[in-house]
């Protein structure tokens, strides 16, 4: 199959995904504004944190809103899109995962096209409410290498939290119930992602930009829109890497991907 026709057989699958959620409008709706306000009162721990002092490691509030929005936005894609990885833990336990295998497609291609999760849109919507705070306080000037900054971060931010979402799912082939260690990757990677990295000891901001480059979901690439120095002494233009280091982390995914499918084996139920 090529990939033209594996396109067109993804949004076909992902369109029957979309209708069956659009079946119950109404929950649907809720659903969408319970994920935005479930999501939108996280950033009141935010608010509450600069109630009562002036700056974090020398960030103002409107600095942090716009690192929050920026890395809510990343993530609510890469979680919208890699639902099916997210589930393949349970997949695998139940012995369901064999008959992905026994199909024409590819594997990756059978759990990326599981299902598309439209709830999620209402994180998309929290994080652009949030950074659009953060706008408001901050009153940049957007010149066009900036807005290029801040397109290639979600972008690049999206894909490097959608490798997070396939290397969570590859290590479920060696430990089946590895859903808790997949989480703190995944969701506790985009609570870290909110934050300045100043904040954080020395040795886990050089993990968080030389092994897994969380760093490139928003920080650096805020930095050179903020015009702010990095601590860690890069230069101002390592935010441009972004693309590079989310090309290597799916790299990585893609290679622990089709190591775990090989090392599967059935559970025999």
């Amino acid at each position: 199959m090529s990939p033209g026709e594996s396109w067109r057989l993804y949004w076909l699958l992902v369109g029957a995904s979309t209708r069956a959620q659009m079946q119950y409008k109404t929950s649907f709706v809720l659903a969408t504004v319970g994920t935005f306000a479930a999501n939108i009162v996280e950033f009141g721990a935010v608010l509450v944190l600069y109630g009562r002092i002036p700056d974090l490691a020398g960030w103002t509030f409107g600095e942090v809103a716009m690192l929050w929005g920026m890395s809510a936005v990343s993530f609510a894609i890469a979680d919208m899109v890699a639902t099916g990885f997210d589930l393949l833990p349970d997949t695998i336990r139940l012995g369901t995962f064999d008959r992905v295998l026994i199909r024409p497609l590819g594997a990756f291609f059978q759990t990326l096209a599981t299902t598309l999760t439209l709830r999620r849109v209402g994180r998309i919507a929290q994080g652009v409410v949030v950074f659009a705070i953060g706008q408001s306080q901050l009153h940049l000037v957007w010149t066009p290498d900036r807005l290029a900054m801040l397109a290639l971060a979600l972008l690049s931010g999206a894909a490097i939290f959608f490798a997070i979402f396939v290397l969570g799912a590859a290590y479920a082939f060696w430990t089946v119930e590895g859903r808790e260690l997949m989480n703190t990757f995944t969701y506790g990677g985009t609570t870290m992602a909110s934050y300045p990295l100043d904040i954080f000891q020395d040795w886990l901001r050089r993990l968080v930009t030389f092994v897994l480059p969380l760093a490139f979901v928003n920080y650096y690439p805020a930095l050179y829109i903020l015009d702010r120095p990095d601590p860690l002494g890069l230069p101002p233009a390592t935010g441009w890497l972004a693309p590079v280091a989310a090309a290597a982390v799916c790299a990585a995914a893609g290679f622990a991907w089709s190591a775990g499918v090989r090392r599967y084996q059935s559970t025999g139920s």
